[in-house]
């Protein structure tokens, strides 16, 4: 996970008259960081602060206190060459804590008394792990990835290609050797790595069994046999068909990637075999969807903010569902269960779905930030309870 459970609860138990909460999206390469721009977002985003601070009422001794380290920001140039795709800041005076994010997030805003958290917690949840293989005749090329980041894995006796798998073939009475970068004839056992486990192999269909079979048997020995994560293949469509007959494994993942990926920049790779893993990664939030729908007719789940907002604080939602970058404004009073709602944000409002959100964690509840159209109901809010009330 990128931010700890207890890392989220520092953020939100934190409490002050200035606490500036900033979200930004951010740039690893290209125009925008030559440009500088995720520099100057924020420094504008900074100066938007100041000036909500200055509306309040504040003087800019205490302004200045509040945004210095964000200024400081500013001028750290190795920092903003480092980033990934979203960053969140938080300032206030006497605290500052900067995360890279490795999602998108929209810009946003918020000084309040209290830090706004809602778009992290679907960096709380433990990464899924997939695997990726990219196969050609030419090389075999193995993966790590999961849903931030992916990882090249050099896996001992992986052979890089066709040619790295010893041949044995009788040709007019002489036995030939071949592996990558040797010769045939007697020189090319000289340093062989030795991978292949048959000989007499006749044609390119059998050389291509042969390596693939080589392939899987060492994937399986040195990463897979203990492993149950799926594996999305990377591959024409005849290497991947053969692949699929040889292999021990049973995690291949049903949609594949075909074509030709072997010079594929790694990153165009991962967003690709991400793309084809979205039904493997929303399956928590898929169950958790069907559990509402099975129990919309009793009194377990709810639509209503009026009834969804006390329930977060009392431990009793089981899974709540947010709006993606929705806003309720207004105050609950928890000792004498009081809801104000406010149709926008008034002095002394807090985002409940914020807080909403980080009660449902600390309670031991699931949060799923949904965009509208997955949304199991027209509300900027729903919840299924693990108790009716």
């Amino acid at each position: 996970m990128i931010i700890s459970r207890e890392e989220l609860s520092e953020l939100a138990n934190y409490h002050g008259e200035n606490c500036v909460t900033v979200f930004m999206p951010a740039h690893s390469s290209g125009y925008e960081v030559n440009e500088k721009h995720d520099v100057i977002t924020f420094k504008n985003i900074l100066q938007k602060a100041r000036q909500q601070m200055e509306a309040k009422g504040l003087d800019q001794a205490a302004i200045e206190k509040v945004l210095k380290k964000g200024f400081s920001m500013v001028d750290d140039e190795p920092f903003w060459k480092s980033q990934l795709k979203g960053l969140a800041v938080f300032l206030s005076e006497s605290f500052f804590k900067v995360i890279k994010l490795p999602i998108s997030v929209k810009e946003t805003l918020i000084v309040n008394n209290s830090f706004y958290i809602a778009p992290l917690p679907s960096l709380m949840k433990t990464r899924k792990p997939f695997y990726v293989l990219v196969l050609s005749k030419h090389d075999a090329q193995f993966y790590e990835a999961d849903s931030f980041e992916i990882k090249k894995l050099e896996v001992e006796g992986l052979p890089n290609g066709m040619d790295d798998v010893i041949r044995f073939e009788e040709k007019g009475g002489r036995q030939l050797m071949r592996r990558a970068g040797a010769s045939t004839g007697a020189a090319a056992t000289v340093g062989a790595n030795f991978h292949g486990h048959g000989a007499g192999l006749s044609d390119d269909d059998e050389y291509l069994e042969q390596y693939l079979k080589e392939v899987d048997q060492t994937l399986w020995k040195e990463v897979l046999s203990t492993q149950n994560a799926p594996l999305i293949v990377a591959a024409v469509d005849y290497v991947l068909a053969a692949y699929k007959r040889v292999t021990k494994y049973k995690g291949i993942w049903t949609d594949h990637l075909t074509g030709n990926f072997e010079y594929e920049e790694k990153h165009t790779l991962y967003e690709k075999a991400k793309a084809k893993m979205d039904a493997y990664f929303k399956e928590d939030t898929r169950k958790a969807l069907q559990n509402y729908y099975n129990n919309s007719a009793k009194e377990l789940t709810s639509s209503i903010p009026g009834e969804v907002i006390p329930a977060s604080y009392y431990g009793q939602v089981s899974d709540l569902f947010v709006l993606k970058d929705a806003h309720i404004w207004g105050q609950f009073n928890e000792s004498d269960n009081q809801l104000t709602v406010h149709d926008s944000e008034q002095p002394g409002d807090v985002c409940l779905i914020d807080k909403s959100i980080m009660k449902t964690i600390m309670n031991g509840g699931e949060v799923h930030i949904l965009e509208k159209e997955r949304m199991p109901a027209d509300s900027k809010v729903a919840a299924f309870f693990r108790y009716s009330a």
